[in-house]
């Protein structure tokens, strides 16, 4: 099937912006306790959070990828689920019983509004292999927004309510894998596919030197502040480095690694710039610190270069440069479970990490 070229338009990048500050919304909830660490329930609730967020917006990115058409209907749909995606910001809170009945209320009018646009586009096609995709995709949706009304109902305990809701949107989140045939009879445009995560995740970069600037006194700049934002950069650059030059952006292909991988981008981004914020500020235990970042920044790292390997513009061995890396990575543990009580000689070390790192990936690349 012949995917025809198109750019991400205005009506897209709109709809991003609202998702781009619902995730930073999520932050809020992982605050440092009195011990000086975040507790295992608000990190749980982060993950599942942005698993909520990011499934929302990937639906709809996919079938605005495959499928959308400039029109008024279309239109009004984006307008539509970009106010349910404020109401559903604005439910994100520390104690999230107490939101929960707007916040997967919200979720199940989003999921039944994406499912009916799918319905729709099952209607108005001929094509087989397009009715069944739709078809399938709607039933699932439906399904998850059904779900998410039932645990509004006041019935059994908050917990077993929550972990129905919690397990509903994550085979949502991975149902697609095991559709993995039926996508690929009918790829994505893979070239608008890439911009569109790109343009997002640059939009929480942009949320990230916000977070830089939290740190800052308007008449006191420390050098914490100074290498956590020489932090934010690097990473960007990394990030940027494999779109640009690592992926082929003509491939034919589902897009499924590079869906699934942003997740975990996107997780590792968001939890290693609160654990910077707290640590510039010398609010988090150094211990806990250096463990949880060596795990968010595995998630954006291994998301990122999982990308590059997978779709990769020439045929390359990879297997010695990711030996070498998870060596390096391990190095790196050491070093900073070493210096993690000296705040700026351990955030440099971090600078230079990440840019050896990002020099290893350019000299893969070239």
């Amino acid at each position: 099937m012949q995917v025809l070229k198109k750019e991400v338009s205005e009506f897209e990048l709109f709809y991003d912006l609202i998702f781009a500050y619902a995730i930073s919304r999520i932050a809020s909830i992982l605050f440092v306790g009195a011990d000086q660490v975040l507790s295992f329930k608000s990190m749980g609730e982060f993950l599942m959070l942005t698993l909520v967020f990011w499934t929302i917006w990937t639906y709809q990115t996919v079938f605005a990828n495959r499928f959308s058409i400039k029109n008024k209907i279309s239109a009004l749909f984006l307008f539509f689920d970009m106010f349910w995606v404020i109401i559903l910001a604005q439910s994100i809170n520390v104690d999230f019983e107490k939101t929960h009945f707007t916040f997967a209320g919200a979720t199940s009018i989003l999921f039944f509004s994406i499912a009916l646009q799918y319905y729709l586009k099952m209607r108005s096609t001929e094509d087989s292999v397009v009715k069944k995709l739709c078809y399938q995709l709607a039933i699932m949706l439906c399904a998850t927004g059904l779900i998410g009304f039932i645990t509004i109902l006041p019935w059994g305990a908050y917990s077993i309510r929550f972990s129905v809701y919690a397990i509903s949107i994550f085979i949502t989140a991975f149902f697609p894998i095991v559709m993995k045939k039926n996508l690929e009879d009918f790829p994505t445009n893979f070239g608008h596919l890439t911009e569109r995560y790109s343009l997002f995740t640059l939009l929480l970069f942009g949320e990230a030197v916000i977070a830089v600037a939290n740190t800052i006194v308007f008449n006191k700049i420390s050098i914490g502040s100074v290498l956590f934002f020489l932090m934010v950069v690097v990473m960007f650059l990394f990030y940027n480095a494999v779109y640009k030059s690592g992926i082929e952006r003509q491939k034919e292909t589902a897009g499924l690694v590079l869906i699934h991988s942003h997740y975990f981008i996107f997780v590792g981004l968001g939890l290693s710039l609160v654990l910077y914020e707290n640590y510039v500020e010398a609010q988090i235990k150094p211990l806990f610190f250096v463990l949880c970042l060596a795990a968010s920044l595995a998630c954006f790292l291994g998301g990122t270069i999982v990308n590059m390997i997978i779709y990769t513009k020439k045929e390359h061995n990879y297997l010695p440069f990711i030996s070498k890396s998870v060596i390096y990575f391990a190095i790196w543990i050491i070093i900073s479970l070493l210096i993690q009580d000296f705040i700026p000689l351990f955030l440099f070390v971090n600078v230079v990490f990440l840019l050896f790192l990002l020099y290893k990936v350019k000299q893969e690349l070239i």
